[in-house]
C-alpha cells in the first residue's frame, strides 16, 4: 500500500520539482538580466571612435571628394544601400554563420575555444561573432582572459541596442585595411577604384582576407598572397553554393589589380566650405553637376595658361541655374595645388574690388525710383563731388549720352552723378539685401565711389545679384547642397528695371566687346557686364539668360597688377567659353517683356516727354506711375536786343527794341565742358548790366575748391582740382592765385584747373574790380 501510494504521488514531486527548477532558473534569468541593466546603466557603450570621413557628392551622388575623419582615417560610410546580397553574405559565411541566430555570443563556441584556451593556457580562440568583433574594433584592448569577459558583456550591450542591420553596417565601417584605411568602402574606393556596390565575387572574396592580417595582406604590396587566400575561400564559398559555379570559376581566375589611388578631388576649395559648414557630416550632397564642373575647370585651367604672358596667373567660375539659385559649378582658382601662384586660395569667395560691375543695380535702381528711364540724357564732363573728381577709363570724356550708352560704355562720372541723385544707403541696403553682405563691415567707408568699385565683395556675392536681375528683381539666397531650403525670393528690383537693365546688356555695340572676339554670330545671347578695378588687379564679367547666370573673376591672389587686365579683355572670353559649354539660346526670346512696362517717344535731346520744339523722337521704355512725365527742356525763350547781344529777363525787358529767340538749355557742368574743350556752342549773350534784380548783390565767392575741405587724390589718377567761382554782372574777369601766387586768369562763366602738392593749399580770387575771395584746402595723395 505504501509503494502503491508512493508511486501514485512520484508524478507530484517531479512535478513539483521541475516547478522549482523553472522558478528558481527564472529568478537567476531575471536577476541576470536585471544585473545586466545594472551594468548597461552603469557602463554605457560608447561608439565614439566611430567617426567618418566626411565626403561631399555632386548632384548625382559621384563622390568630388573626402576628408579624414577625426581620428585621421579614411573611414566613408557604408550605407544599407551600399552593400551588395553577395558582400553580406560573403562576410557573415566566412565571420559568423549564425550571425542572425544569437544575443551577440555563441555559446557553443565560446565554451569550445575556453578548453582550447585552457590547455594552451592563453588566447588561442576567441570565437568571436561579429558583434564581438565591432566592440573590439571599437575598443581595442589586448586579448586576456578578463577583457574577453568585457567583450562578450559589450557585445550582449551592442546587440540590446542596435538592430543586426546596423551592427552589420558598424561591421562593414570598422575593417582594417592597413595603414589609415578603415572601413569596406574607403577600402574599396581607395585600392579597387570602385563603390561595394560594383564589387565582384573576386574583389569581396579579397576584402575578405585583408582584416585578418592587414600588415601581411596588404594591397598593392602583397596582392600574389592576397589572391592565394583569396581562391581558397571562394572555393570554400563554391562547395556552399553562396555564388553560382561560373562566378566561383570567374572569380578564381580573375587577376587582382589592387593598387592605392587617391580619392577624388573635384571643386577642392568648395568641398572645403561645404565641409566646414556641415561639420561632423558623413555625406553633403551638393548641387554640383559633375559635367559642367569638369567642363568649366578644363576651360578655365586652359585659359589661364594662356594669360601668363600677360603676369595673370588664376581665375575664378561660378555657374548658377537661375530658377532654384543652385550652384552649378564652383571653381575656385586655375590649379589647387599650384603653391607658387597661391593655388589654394578660394577666388569665389575672396574678397576684392569689383570695379564696374555694381553700375547695373544702380540704374535698375534709378528706374524704379523714377530717376531715369534707358533714353535719359546723362552728362559724361568734368564733375567735382566735394572733392571727388572721377574720370572714365580712358580718361575721355564724351559729353551728352544716354543711361543706355553709359551703362554699355560704363562710363563713370554720369554712375557717380546718378548715386548722388539718391540716398546712398538705399543702394547700399539694396546691394546688401542682395546678398553683398560683405559690405556690412565696410558701410562706414562707402561713398560716392561705390559705383565705380570703390569697396570689396565676392565673385558668388556679385554673381547672386545678378541672379536677382536674371529672375525679373526677385533676390533668394544661393543652394549650395540639396539639403539648402527653398527660401522665398524677396522682390529687389522691380520685373520692368529688371528687364530694361537685361534688355541693355544684350547689346552688343559697347566698348567691353574684346578686339580679338570671334564673330558677334557665335557670341552667346546673353547679357553681360565687366567690371575692372583700379590699378588693374582685377577683371571681372558676370553673363546671364534665364537659365544660367556665370560669374568670372581673372588676376592674381598676390595682387599683383597687369595693365593688359580687364574685364573686357580678360574675363569676357572666359565667360564666353564657359557660358558655350551650356545649353544656351541662339536667341534672345529668353528675354520676357513684362505686362507692366510702356513704351513711349520722348526726346533725344535730354530723353523727357517732347514739348512743341522737340523735333526727334526715339522710342523709350518706362514704369508707368513711376518714370518722370517732365515735358522737354531742352530749349529755352530769350529775350535779347534786336543784334542778340545783350539778354534780359523781367526785371529788365525794355518796352521795345527786344526779340524772343530760342536757345539751347544746358546744365552749368555742360556749358563748363564746351567751354574746356573749346566745343562751339549756341550761346545765351551777356545779361543787361544795368538789371535792378538781384545783380545789386555784387559779392565774388569761390565755388569750387569748396572751402576746409580735405581732397582725397588717388596716385596715377588726375590731380586736377577745378577753379569755380561766381561773381557780379559786372565782372568781366577773374584773376587767380594759389598760395598766394598769380596762377591764371578767366572770364567770371569759365573754369581752370590746378594741379595741387600735398599740404593745406590757400586758393584766392579777384575780379576787376577790386573785390576778393579765400579759401582753404588741405590736399591728401593716397
Amino acid at each position: 500500500m505504501n509503494l502503491l501510494n508512493r508511486i501514485k504521488a512520484l508524478p507530484q514531486k517531479i512535478y513539483a520539482h521541475r516547478k522549482k527548477i523553472l522558478v528558481r532558473t527564472g529568478i537567476f534569468l531575471l536577476a541576470a538580466l536585471l544585473l545586466f541593466k545594472v551594468l548597461d546603466w552603469l557602463y554605457p557603450l560608447s561608439t565614439q571612435r566611430l567617426s567618418y570621413s566626411s565626403v561631399v557628392l555632386s548632384s548625382d551622388g559621384s563622390i568630388m571628394s573626402a576628408f579624414l575623419s577625426k581620428d585621421d582615417k579614411w573611414r566613408i560610410q557604408i550605407r544599407k544601400e551600399d552593400i551588395p546580397e553577395g558582400l553580406k553574405k560573403a562576410f557573415i559565411f566566412k565571420e559568423d554563420k549564425y550571425f542572425y541566430y544569437h544575443p551577440g555570443i555563441n555559446l557553443v563556441a565560446l565554451i569550445r575555444a575556453f578548453f582550447q584556451d585552457i590547455r594552451a593556457r592563453k588566447v588561442v580562440s576567441g570565437a568571436s561573432t561579429i558583434s564581438m568583433q565591432v566592440v573590439r574594433m571599437l575598443s581595442p584592448e589586448p586579448r586576456t582572459f578578463l577583457n574577453k569577459f568585457k567583450e562578450i558583456f559589450r557585445a550582449l550591450q551592442l546587440e540590446s541596442h542596435y538592430s543586426k542591420q546596423e551592427i552589420l553596417e558598424m561591421y562593414f565601417n570598422l575593417l582594417p585595411y592597413g595603414g589609415n584605411v578603415e572601413g569596406i568602402k574607403a577600402a574599396s574606393l581607395i585600392y579597387l577604384h570602385k563603390l561595394p556596390i560594383d564589387l565582384s565575387p573576386a574583389e569581396i572574396a579579397a576584402l575578405m582576407i585583408v582584416p585578418n592580417s592587414p600588415r601581411h595582406y596588404r594591397f598593392d604590396n602583397n596582392n600574389g598572397a592576397i589572391v592565394t587566400a583569396r581562391n581558397k575561400w571562394l572555393t570554400r564559398m563554391g562547395k556552399a553554393k553562396l555564388f553560382k559555379g561560373k562566378e566561383i570559376e570567374q572569380a578564381i581566375a580573375e587577376p587582382l589589380f589592387a593598387k592605392r589611388k587617391e580619392i577624388p578631388r573635384i571643386a577642392p576649395q568648395f568641398c572645403i566650405q561645404m565641409v566646414n559648414k556641415f561639420k561632423d557630416q558623413a555625406y553633403i550632397q551638393t548641387n554640383i553637376d559633375l559635367n559642367m564642373q569638369k567642363k568649366a575647370q578644363n576651360v578655365l585651367t586652359e585659359y589661364v595658361q594662356k594669360l601668363a604672358l600677360w603676369n595673370i596667373t588664376n581665375a575664378a567660375v561660378l555657374i548658377i541655374r537661375n530658377k532654384d539659385h543652385a550652384v552649378m559649378s564652383y571653381v575656385g582658382s586655375a590649379n589647387f595645388d599650384d603653391v607658387v601662384h597661391q593655388g589654394q586660395v578660394d577666388g569665389v569667395d575672396a574678397i576684392r574690388s569689383p570695379g564696374s560691375a555694381l553700375k547695373p543695380v544702380l540704374y535698375a535702381l534709378a528706374f524704379d525710383q523714377g530717376l531715369a528711364t534707358p533714353k535719359t540724357i546723362l552728362y559724361d564732363v568734368p564733375t567735382n563731388f566735394s572733392g571727388y573728381q572721377p574720370l572714365d577709363y580712358d580718361r575721355i570724356f564724351r559729353g551728352k549720352v544716354t543711361v543706355e550708352d553709359a551703362l554699355l560704355n560704363s562710363l563713370n562720372v554720369p554712375a557717380v552723378k546718378m548715386l548722388s541723385n539718391m540716398d546712398i544707403s538705399t543702394y547700399i541696403n539694396v546691394l546688401e539685401n542682395g546678398g553683398c553682405h560683405s559690405l556690412v563691415s565696410q558701410q562706414k567707408k562707402l561713398g560716392l565711389s561705390l559705383v565705380l568699385g570703390g569697396c570689396g565683395i565676392k565673385l558668388k556675392e556679385l554673381t547672386g545679384l545678378y541672379v536677382t536681375l536674371a529672375n525679373g528683381g526677385q533676390f533668394a539666397p544661393l543652394r549650395y547642397t540639396k539639403t539648402d531650403p527653398e527660401i522665398k525670393p524677396i522682390q529687389l528690383l522691380s520685373p520692368e528695371s529688371s528687364f530694361m537693365v537685361s534688355h541693355i546688356l544684350t547689346e552688343m555695340e559697347r566698348t567691353d566687346v574684346p578686339a580679338n572676339m570671334d564673330d558677334a554670330e557665335h557670341f552667346p545671347k546673353i547679357a553681360w557686364k565687366t567690371g575692372t578695378s583700379y590699378g588693374h588687379h582685377d577683371g571681372w564679367c558676370v553673363g546671364f539668360n534665364d537659365k544660367y547666370t556665370v560669374g568670372v573673376w581673372v588676376g592674381n591672389f598676390n595682387a599683383a597688377e597687369s595693365q593688359e587686365l580687364s574685364g573686357a579683355s580678360c574675363a569676357v572670353p572666359l565667360m564666353t567659353q564657359i557660358f558655350s559649354t551650356l545649353n544656351y539660346y541662339n536667341d534672345f526670346n529668353w528675354l520676357k517683356f513684362p505686362a507692366h512696362l510702356g513704351i513711349r517717344w520722348v526726346c533725344t535731346e535730354t530723353g523727357k516727354m517732347p514739348d512743341k520744339w522737340c523735333n526727334n523722337l526715339v522710342p523709350d521704355y518706362y514704369i508707368p506711375g513711376v518714370s518722370t512725365t517732365e515735358k522737354c527742356d531742352h530749349m529755352k525763350t530769350v529775350y535779347t536786343d534786336e543784334k542778340g547781344t545783350i539778354s534780359y529777363c523781367q526785371s529788365c525787358l525794355p518796352k521795345a527794341g527786344y526779340v524772343e529767340k530760342l536757345y539751347p538749355s544746358y546744365p552749368p557742368e555742360m556749358i563748363n565742358y564746351f567751354e574746356l574743350y573749346k566745343i562751339p556752342y549756341k550761346k545765351i549773350p551777356p545779361h543787361n548790366p544795368e538789371c535792378p534784380r538781384v545783380y545789386n548783390d555784387h559779392s565774388l565767392a569761390i565755388q569750387s575748391p569748396v572751402n576746409g575741405m580735405q581732397y582725397l587724390l588717388m596716385k596715377e589718377e588726375s590731380h586736377n582740382i577745378m577753379l569755380k567761382c561766381s561773381a557780379g554782372n559786372d565782372v568781366t574777369t577773374i584773376y587767380w592765385y594759389v598760395n598766394d601766387k598769380f596762377f591764371g586768369k578767366t572770364k567770371p562763366d569759365e573754369s581752370l584747373f590746378f594741379t595741387p602738392n600735398d599740404g593745406m593749399v590757400k586758393v584766392s580770387c579777384t575780379d576787376d574790380k577790386g573785390r576778393t575771395a579765400h579759401v582753404k584746402i588741405s590736399v591728401k595723395e593716397i
